[in-house]
């Protein structure tokens, strides 16, 4: 089997340049009877003469040319590939291909792609938005890095591994000129009933949770007039309606800053909390672009709420 290195095809394309074993072997920093063993060699391993010796200049055989020739493209590669590596990891080249689930994407990924295109321009983002299944089959056919989604009905599985973020607690808003918010200063659970209430898709193992913060007995399918898992358009429904819709408060943050939308503070208060988490294959290498998408993801994610630890790979 041909197994020419990269070194001594350096040295045929310098014998090739200089046609002579004295200056090709300077200009490769050899002694000359290294370098003429070197070109031994790998004429021995092709078996064939590259070159024809001579008292004269020493030119190349047609197989010489085409070694030559090749071996040029070859070397220009492999620079190319030292080039692009050495770029990657001053993140000055590369891509990385995301996924989001709906949610953490109404509040991280537009921080966070923003900053990777302010501080790394160069770096390639590419991005997937859909349900955290979709994702999963995504991230296990190596068509995506990393993804980030509610972690709850994740945790067992042995493949991956999983970078938690801040839990951040879920609330329920309203328009600032709501009829609920007549009720008082600390409003009856019982008083949502009255309303519509608008969400996201819930994970399946928060249904129990939520039926009982909201201290709703009737069919679970019924408690939800309104399910979207575009906060944007939960939002702007409920700035014009009496619809009342659950969330974060980072994810609504401009409009109850501005008073347009309001916390709504219940009694009890709703003990319900995001699991959200970056979501990775165990044992794959991470690349220098990836690495700064979860550095990102944990800066960038709000910092209200619960902290868990970090689940370690297994």
């Amino acid at each position: 089997m041909m197994t020419a290195n990269l070194r001594k095809l350096s040295h045929v394309v310098a014998l090739g340049k200089y046609g002579t074993f004295a200056q090709a072997a300077d200009a490769v920093h050899l002694s000359q009877p290294a370098f003429s063993r070197s070109i031994q060699s790998i004429e021995d391993e092709y078996g064939v003469k590259l070159f024809q010796r001579s008292t004269r200049k020493i030119v190349p055989t047609p197989y010489g040319k085409i070694v030559i020739a090749r071996a040029n493209k070859i070397l220009q590669e492999a620079r190319g590939l030292r080039r692009d590596v050495e770029l990657m990891k001053a993140y000055e080249y590369g891509e990385v291909m995301i996924g989001m689930g709906p949610v953490p994407a109404g509040m991280l990924l537009i921080p966070m792609v923003s900053r990777m295109v302010r501080e790394h321009p160069k770096i390639r983002t590419h991005v997937e938005i859909t349900h955290w299944r979709n994702l999963l089959r995504l991230l296990e056919a190596e068509q995506i890095d990393l993804f980030i989604a509610d972690t709850h009905e994740l945790l067992d599985r042995e493949n991956l591994e999983i970078i938690p973020l801040s839990d951040l607690h879920i609330s329920c808003f309203c328009r600032a000129d709501h009829p609920i918010l007549k009720t008082g200063k600390k409003i009856p659970v019982e008083a949502l009933h009255e309303y519509p209430i608008g969400a996201f898709r819930f994970p399946d193992v928060w249904v129990s949770k939520v039926m009982e913060g909201f201290h709703f007995k009737s069919d679970p399918r019924t408690l939800l007039g309104f399910e979207c898992d575009n906060l944007l358009v939960l939002e702007q429904v409920a700035l014009s309606t009496d619809i009342i819709i659950l969330g974060p408060v980072s994810a609504f943050q401009s409009s109850v800053k501005e008073k347009k939308l309001v916390e709504i503070k219940l009694t009890p208060a709703l003990q319900i909390f995001s699991h959200f988490g970056v979501v990775l294959l165990k044992g794959r290498m991470r690349s220098p672009a990836v690495e700064l998408f979860v550095q990102f993801a944990l800066e960038e994610m709000p910092r209200s709420g619960r902290h868990r630890r970090a689940i370690p790979a297994k």
